[in-house]
């Protein structure tokens, strides 16, 4: 019956010649150019609109054409002979599919599995130039603001400052970090805002990477943390952005204010909506500022399906907190994967050093957005760093650490995070002044270091090493004092 339809609408008069016979006359005639240019020019602005987006995209996802130009109905051969529906068509999309315009097949799309509509090859060349509005970004530029919030890489400092702190206490829990309720000392010390959202994903990060793990029930930092400590900043960077990223457990939709998940078995995968972020930010140009705004609608066109690449927005169980109703179907898009877009760029993002946030009005909410260096390089993978950052190391000789008479050690802006992490085991903290760092040299802390089976040796050794053999005689006494027992 559909080849009758579409001979119909082609006007090709068939006879009781075999299929296979009906089938070569109607490619025959729908391979025309001349015969196409025909059939195009009868149908309406929003056919050929369809007819050309589909043209231009090579296959699209069933649902989205759908969602667009109208559904395709589901017609037995009896319903279809009854109803004559070929000839009152639905839809736009249901039109095409009856003129042999557009066909359908199962396909592969990244993480969508299902239908998507193709023209087929020999319609496709003979098919007259056709409108096609693509789905592409529209961002709109912001004016670069002198009030911006760029955190860099301090939710790594903060991870160094956490796991620092776990290493000299016994923490018993069944989570690491700051559920443990850990001291106004180490809150005092935050790179980064303190927020909760943001200590919580601090410490399910250092769980994750695994720089924490439990020793008969006790937190302690891994050789696993040392390792991320000797690396370059781009790459203590992306690990952590990484541990991010693939964290499935993780997720973001259960924090945004003014939503609330009910747990009905139903299960979204967090790592889709990351993944999609890191592609379209890659698409923003490094530094220049743009509206959120512009983003998330840019988003809606070319990607909406981010978070649910089967396209079905029925069967979450997400209510507004504001309303108590559920915010079901893709009209409900800005008020779930709209928010969603939002808190990962002023939230994970910006916390993560990958984007920066500014507001375009003094004193105005934050509205814009900026990838930033170190976003660009963590995001591009290990090739990109050079190009938008200084290579690690520059004016090593300047990151030595500074030895004292007095007992202080400085580490300097730049200064090796081992070396400080190594550091940290036979002095305490002192203090920071313009990103260098002050250490003291006490009795207490290197007993306790000897206590753990370091020798004097070793410790005079690292502080020759990592001070360019710069370490006072007045500080090597003062460690035999101390091996000693004496003050």
């Amino acid at each position: 019956m559909l080849l009758e339809a579409i001979a119909e609408g082609w006007h090709v008069a068939l006879t009781d010649e075999q299929t296979s016979e009906i089938v070569d006359l109607l490619i025959a005639a729908m391979s025309d150019p001349v015969w196409a240019t025909l059939v195009v020019q009868k149908l309406g602005n929003a056919e050929r609109e369809a007819l050309g987006h589909v043209a231009a995209l090579g296959t699209v996802r069933a649902h989205v054409l759908q969602r667009k130009f109208g559904t395709l109905r589901r017609l037995g051969p009896g319903r279809l002979e009854w109803e004559d529906a070929w000839r009152h068509p639905a839809s736009p999309t249901e039109r095409l599919w009856f003129l042999g315009l557009l066909f359908r097949e199962y396909s592969k799309d990244r993480d969508y599995h299902g239908e998507v509509f193709y023209v087929a090859p020999e319609v496709l060349t003979a098919l007259p130039a056709l409108p096609a509005d693509l789905p592409r970004f529209r961002l709109v530029p912001a004016p670069a603001s002198a009030v911006r919030q760029d955190d860099g890489d301090a939710l790594a400092r903060d991870a160094f400052l956490l796991l620092s702190y776990v290493r000299r206490r016994a923490i018993r829990s069944r989570k690491a970090g700051w559920s443990l309720r850990v001291g106004s000392e180490l809150h005092s010390r935050l790179a980064g805002p303190e927020e909760p959202e943001r200590l919580l994903l601090l410490e399910r990060l250092c769980a994750r990477a695994g720089w924490l793990a439990q020793d008969e029930g006790v937190w302690r930092p891994t050789a696993r943390a040392a390792g991320w400590m000797k690396k370059g900043s781009v790459a203590r960077q992306r690990q952590m952005y990484d541990a991010w990223r693939l964290d499935k457990d993780w997720n973001e939709l259960l924090h945004i204010p003014g939503l609330r998940c009910e747990d009905t078995g139903w299960r979204s995968n967090p790592r889709l909506a990351r993944e999609a972020m890191a592609r379209h930010l890659l698409a923003c140009p490094v530094g220049a500022w743009h509206t959120i705004d512009s983003f998330v609608s840019s988003l809606k066109d070319v990607d909406p399906d981010l978070m649910r690449p089967d396209g079905d927005y029925d069967s979450w169980y997400v209510r507004s907190t504001r309303t108590d109703s559920y915010l079901t179907g893709f009209a409900h898009w800005d008020d779930v994967e709209g928010a969603v877009i939002r808190h990962l760029l002023e939230r994970p993002l910006r916390w993560l050093g990958i984007v920066a946030l500014a507001a375009s009005a003094p004193r105005g909410r934050v509205d814009c957005f900026s990838l930033t260096p170190l976003g660009y390089a963590v995001l591009n993978r290990p090739t990109a760093a050079s190009k938008v950052l200084p290579p690690d190391g520059a004016g090593r000789q300047s990151c030595l650490l500074i030895v004292r008479p007095d007992l202080r050690v400085i580490v300097p802006p730049g200064g090796s995070w081992y070396d400080r992490w190594l550091l940290g085991r036979f002095s305490r903290w002192a203090g920071e002044r313009e990103g260098a760092m002050a250490y003291r040299l006490d009795a207490a802390s290197v007993r306790a270091c000897l206590a753990e089976g370091i020798t004097l040796r070793q410790i005079t050794a690292f502080l020759k090493r990592a001070s360019g053999d710069r370490v006072p005689q007045q500080v090597v006494e003062a460690l035999q004092l101390y091996a000693r027992g004496k003050n």
